[in-house]
């Protein structure tokens, strides 16, 4: 079974990642993807209590019920199969420390992962989340670029 990683991040640039991996698991019959959606620290909400202002995560289970309907929703609105075999994950940290550790984890035969287009000083400075897993990945890396009009 080729175990796939799909790193969603809700953007339009990770629908047609979802779109190629439903094509792809369509495909090859014995392929199981594994949707996941990383919770980097900015996606966290600041609560104060008590004089003290603190950076929460959102729950787990909220960006799983989230990221799930985005999945579902992409799944119908392609018109492809629901795949036997696929799951949405959460992770919560540095976006590609915790894909290429989720890739680890599940044996993933690919990562497949969007390529949001970054000016050349925000490249400079946050570097490439697609780039980093490509570097550090376990395995082979597919990544969607959409082309510039």
């Amino acid at each position: 079974m080729k175990r796939v990683v799909v790193a969603i991040d809700g953007s339009d640039v990770s629908k047609k990642v979802i779109d190629y991996a439903l094509h792809y698991a369509e495909r090859e019959k014995d392929a199981e993807l594994f949707f996941l959606h990383v919770v980097h620290w900015e996606e966290y909400r600041e609560i104060t209590a008590k004089g003290q202002t603190v950076s929460v995560p959102p729950s787990e289970e909220d960006v799983k019920e989230e990221f799930g309907k985005f999945v579902r929703d992409r799944i119908k609105s392609s018109g492809s199969p629901k795949p036997k075999r696929m799951s949405v994950n959460v992770a919560f940290g540095n976006p590609y420390n915790e894909i290429v550790s989720f890739a680890e984890k599940v044996d993933a035969f690919m990562i497949m992962i969007g390529h949001r287009g970054l000016s050349n000083l925000e490249r400079f400075f946050l570097g490439s989340v697609a780039a980093k897993v490509v570097a550090h990945s376990p395995c082979s890396v597919y990544v969607h670029r959409e082309k510039e009009a």
